[in-house]
């Protein structure tokens, strides 16, 4: 009777001991590390995907690469497709490919302009609702087509995405993921933000041109997150360039490091110092007086002193003092260039002020500046108050051209 008891129990139980019914070998998938998106001319979407070579990404001497010339070239696949939707488009790529497509490891979307100024939405909801895609992904956007930047060929790198991963990392962008974009879009006052990712030449300075760069048959490009693209509900409407894009971060909070150069007028040394920021911290606090709305951004940050080309003497506490209050000055201008071209020109809430005035006035903002904030917010008044300490001034408290100076007496 027992016996057959444990016959019984043990047939009941062998469905669930069965684990590995949908399981797939890892040599039957394609393992996607960029997605690009486009919108063609006849209105479809096309869907490029960058597939790692599992064989070619090994360390050199084991049966990776060759050598130093072989780094980038074949370490990835490109492969497209067009369809009517993302999803119509990823089923044509599993039927042109031998392999399982997973999206598991994709680390980047990157957008381009035509398909980001039709409306991002239904390409947010593929990804949001499709199990293997990442929340943690980059969301990048770029002028042109996305195809251009998945099929770059880096010089560090054997996977191309990894370059674009680790400049957001490195807090060079605004290190917007598919999470931070999509809560962007469905939360109330604020608007969508991402970072500008273009190609541009290696021995270019940046805004000058090269006098033989257009004579040049082949230009040395690299992968660069040049500013940020800004929104309005799902649309792209514009553009800002690196510098505003750092006064976006400002005005997020995102500030971890940076440096700052300012101008020593010459009744003060004549020269130039620059500081490198590390700790900030960014307030904003909504004002309501009289049913009159302002807002008060409280910036404090911490620097280190790395060069002084003037005559300051920084062993003078009032000249510390003076130093301090230039760069505040400075960061207060750099924010407000860009929050002047946010209200004036795009006129799109892309700081997140009226998510503050949410919290704080909960009641007033869905009585009165919900239903208005397109109105509210172009000429809503903001005071900018920047407080710098600098804290270390390096090894020495007088600059070389001080030391010179006392020299020649």
């Amino acid at each position: 009777m027992k016996i057959r008891i444990f016959l019984i129990l043990f047939c009941l139980m062998m469905p669930f001991l069965s684990g590995c019914w949908s399981r797939v070998e890892v040599n039957d998938l394609a393992f996607v590390t960029a997605t690009g998106i486009d919108k063609m001319e006849d209105g479809k979407i096309r869907v490029t995907l960058q597939i790692a070579i599992p064989r070619m990404l090994g360390a050199p001497g084991q049966g990776g690469f060759g050598g130093e010339k072989d780094i980038g070239t074949k370490a990835v696949w490109v492969v497209s497709e067009k369809g009517i939707t993302v999803m119509d488009a990823y089923r044509k790529l599993q039927e042109k490919l031998p392999r399982e497509i997973f999206l598991s490891h994709s680390r980047i979307i990157i957008i381009g302009e035509k398909m980001a100024r039709a409306g991002v939405s239904p390409i947010l909801d593929f990804f949001t609702r499709y199990r293997e895609a990442r929340m943690r992904s980059y969301v990048l956007f770029t002028k042109g087509e996305a195809l251009k930047n998945l099929k770059f060929i880096p010089k560090f790198e054997k996977i191309p995405s990894e370059v674009m991963r680790e400049e957001e990392e490195r807090d060079m962008g605004l290190g917007v993921n598919l999470r931070d974009f999509t809560h962007m879009l469905v939360a109330e006052g604020v608007e969508p933000i991402a970072s500008e990712i273009e190609l541009v030449p290696s021995n270019v300075i940046r805004g000058e041109e090269s006098p033989n760069q257009k004579s040049q048959s082949k230009v040395e490009t690299n992968e660069s997150l040049e500013g940020a693209a800004i929104f309005k509900k799902d649309k792209l409407i514009g553009w800002m360039n690196d510098r505003e894009a750092r006064g976006i971060l400002w005005l997020h909070n995102k500030i971890k490091t940076g440096v700052i150069t300012i101008n020593i007028p010459k009744e003060k040394g004549h020269g130039k110092v620059s500081v490198q920021i590390f700790k900030s911290e960014t307030k904003i606090i909504p004002i309501l007086k009289r049913g009159e709305l302002s807002l008060r951004v409280k910036v404090r940050v911490n620097a280190d002193l790395y060069e002084n080309s003037s005559k300051m003497d920084l062993s003078n506490p009032r000249e510390v003092l003076f130093l301090e209050k230039k760069l505040g000055e400075a960061i207060e201008k750099r924010i407000q260039v860009t929050l002047d071209k946010a209200q004036n020109k795009f006129k799109s809430d892309i700081f997140g002020f009226g998510t503050a005035v949410q919290r704080k006035y909960p009641k007033e903002w869905e009585n009165k500046f919900k239903a208005r904030w397109d109105q509210e917010f172009p000429k809503l008044p903001a005071k900018i108050n920047v407080d710098v300490t600098v804290d270390r001034t390096g090894l020495t408290k007088k600059s070389l051209m001080w030391e010179e100076k006392e020299f020649q007496k």
